[in-house]
């Protein structure tokens, strides 16, 4: 993604469907388990993980599990995830992640839905990258609530389709999360019907090439609704994310959160 953001001109957002920030019950046990000067965000104390001190394993059992081996395999059985999430008070979640149900972002594998290991390999990647000189931020811990930085035309940040679902095929944003069964064919194949008919596409002459692909599959369904939703945003001159979502320390943002508010009751999608 970084290679082919390079040869765009401008400014370029990268959105990844991965964690990035932690719960500040999460933080307040890194800055506990500090002995030198405690980090000043996310991005410091990720670019200071050593790759070799064990960090990146999988913590079997909950009595193995710290901040220094955070990632986690949720066993079968009563207690399976919440012999880990209850580690710190806010069960691991950050505020927005709670908000729109997402899984705790350290469970690598044993619930459905789990973004753990996803995450881990992202982190894995961009921990060499943080100690060294580099061309892009991590917003919003870096950047402003423009997407705007000094030094960096790059910005990579975290996405959740499950907001852009509702982004694209409301009638009016701000609005609420609208869930889509989207490993079902039927589901994608109406939802991108919608999405070709909507006000807005038509009325900002919006094209959308490729909607055959985002039919077939759910990677390429997440990826087209995801940057329909930013693209919405910028025709309808709406932020990308409202100020109330982004915790530019500890937590971090997802796009979208604000033109579909996480804490609305969520709809589904109906055939």
């Amino acid at each position: 993604m970084l290679a082919l953001a390079r040869t765009l001109p401008g400014r370029v957002l990268i959105g990844v469907d991965v964690g990035m920030g932690v719960s500040s019950g999460f933080w307040e046990l890194v800055l506990a388990d500090r002995e030198s000067a405690p980090p000043q965000d996310f991005v410091q104390w990720l670019g200071g993980i050593d790759p070799e001190s064990g960090f990146f394993e999988t913590a079997a059992h909950p009595g193995h599990w710290s901040v220094r081996r955070p990632w986690f395999a949720v066993r079968k059985g009563s207690g399976g995830l919440t012999s880990f999430t209850g580690k710190t008070g806010d069960n691991l979640h950050r505020r927005l992640a709670a908000a729109t149900t997402a899984k705790p972002i350290f469970a690598v594998s044993g619930i459905p839905g789990s973004v753990g290991s996803g995450t881990r390999e992202i982190w894995r990647e961009l921990v060499p990258m943080l100690k060294e000189s580099r061309d892009f931020a991590v917003w919003p811990f870096e950047g402003d609530a423009e997407f705007r930085h000094p030094q960096h035309e790059i910005l990579l940040a975290e996405t959740y389709p499950g907001l852009a679902y509702g982004a694209v095929l409301a009638d009016e944003l701000p609005t609420a999360r609208l869930v889509i069964a989207k490993r079902n064919d039927a589901q994608r194949v109406e939802a991108c019907k919608r999405l070709a008919a909507a006000n807005w596409v038509r009325r900002s002459r919006v094209e959308l090439p490729n909607l055959d692909l985002a039919q077939a599959g759910e990677d390429d369904f997440d990826a087209l609704f995801t940057a329909a939703a930013v693209l919405r945003c910028a025709v309808e001159s709406l932020p990308i994310v409202f100020p109330r979502w982004i915790d530019a320390e500890v937590e971090g943002s997802m796009l979208l959160a604000g033109p579909v508010d996480p804490a609305r009751k969520a709809a589904r999608l109906q055939i």
